[in-house]
């Protein structure tokens, strides 16, 4: 509009389209397409060709073909393949892993077989068609035994001598996680100079002063479950090495003794109170605080931390055994129920043992029931799932004074091959010794 009026820039615009006057329209733009997607919110690729009257089975091989197929797992690397096919030619083995992926990657190696999905876990189906693991199948027993007595009745000293003569020479060890601190008081009188028994101490103490509960139970909990895991690996490390050489590495784990689950228990109920309930400052403050029933959870939870590892490492073929000492029952009113002691360790825990072994100490006395000095010790067998047959009481030691005869110490000779058999015989084989703890 060059009129004068001073309205010069004004165009004139359709206000429908949004266009100056007499501009023609811009061809319209495609819209982008929507890719498809399944429930868990994965784009599905359509395929770009003709479908109709094709089974699924066809579109699928020719929208991939069966050439250009991989049956490399996700986290399998490229360079892996040529190292798993080898793998494939030997009996691999499968043994209980904290990773199910390292489960599968022992595994792998087998070419997918027609029809199958694809669950990477039909590697477990084929490993154990195959005969399994050589190693677990030449086992006389699993182990995962509890044994409760009190005390000086023989229960560690039995499970250091449950070695063979010839498992010793080939290396095997055992593994003493030492909670009631008597393990190397026993091996330096009866094992001095073994190195095939090796005694940890789990306790952590605070090394700074104005502790009124020196002890650590956070770090003691903490260093507990380290040891544990440690043995699991070594438990893998053994089973992969017998998978490869046919006969286990020079030294390997074959006993793990987890002395004081009584006192395990303990720590777990102190740090439920303290730590996760914030009950008190330390043992002391939380000691006479309820709990709520709805609470002792937390306590169960973090002992069968440590339960769960004893059953991989039976899993595995490694002998387990937990102690513990007897505790009482009380009635309504608090008072001991005479004869109704139970295990110290974690009631709920009786159903994840293999086996269940209870020791008592029978005193002699003469006609005016005075002691005479002469003690024998037993061993019960009240549970084993491996076996219908419980044998009845198995004498571990007796003991008396020079007078009387002397000591004698029969053991457990059985458990060396993961029986809880009654030897009747012992007596003949019996050695006049001190008695172990």
């Amino acid at each position: 509009m060059a009129d004068g009026s001073g309205f010069d820039w004004f165009q004139k615009v359709d206000t429908n389209t949004g266009l100056a006057d007499g501009s023609s329209a811009p061809s319209p733009t495609p819209a982008k397409p929507v890719p498809k997607k399944n429930v868990w919110n994965e784009e599905v690729e359509e395929p770009d060709f003709d479908t109709e009257g094709m089974s699924m089975e066809e579109i699928e091989n020719k929208m991939y073909p069966p050439e250009e197929k991989s049956s490399t797992l996700p986290w399998q690397k490229e360079e892996d393949k040529e190292s798993l096919v080898e793998e494939a030619t030997t009996k691999v083995v499968v043994h209980t892993a904290t990773n199910p992926s390292d489960v599968l990657k022992a595994a792998m190696g087998n070419q997918p077989v027609a029809g199958r999905s694809d669950n990477p876990y039909w590697a477990l189906v084929d490993h154990e068609r195959s005969g399994g693991d050589q190693f677990i199948a030449g086992l006389d027993n699993f182990v995962l035994c509890g044994i409760a007595g009190p005390p000086g009745c023989g229960k560690t000293g039995m499970l250091l001598d449950s070695l063979t003569e010839e498992e010793i020479a080939n290396g095997a060890e055992i593994w003493h996680f030492d909670f009631d601190r008597g393990g190397k008081t026993s091996k330096h009188a009866h094992h001095r100079g073994k190195t095939n028994i090796m005694t940890f101490d789990p306790w952590v103490f605070k090394r700074e002063s104005g502790n009124r509960v020196p002890t650590d139970y956070e770090a003691t909990y903490l260093k507990t479950m380290d040891l544990l895991s440690m043995a699991i690996e070594q438990m893998h490390i053994q089973l992969d090495y017998y998978k490869k050489h046919g006969k286990m590495p020079e030294r390997y784990l074959k006993t793990l003794i987890f002395d004081g689950s009584d006192k395990w228990e303990g720590i777990c109920r102190t740090l439920m109170k303290v730590q996760d309930l914030g009950l008190g400052a330390d043992g002391i403050g939380a000691a006479k605080k309820r709990v709520t029933h709805f609470s002792w959870h937390v306590r169960k939870t973090r002992y069968t931390s440590a339960s769960e590892c004893w059953q991989g490492l039976m899993t595995g073929g490694v002998h387990v055994y937990t102690i513990a000492h007897m505790k009482h029952t009380y009635d309504s009113d608090g008072n001991v129920i005479e004869g109704q002691d139970i295990p110290g360790w974690l009631k709920d825990s009786d159903g994840d043992l293999q086996q269940v072994v209870l020791m008592e100490l029978i005193e002699e006395r003469d006609d005016l029931g005075r002691r005479t000095g002469v003690i024998d010790s037993y061993a019960i067998l009240t549970k084993n799932r491996t076996s219908l047959d419980l044998p009845g009481r198995h004498r571990v030691f007796h003991r008396a004074p020079p007078e009387l005869g002397g000591s004698k110490w029969y053991g457990w000779p059985s458990l060396k091959y993961g029986k809880f058999e009654t030897d009747q015989e012992q007596g003949s084989n019996a050695t006049q010794s001190e008695i172990p703890s």
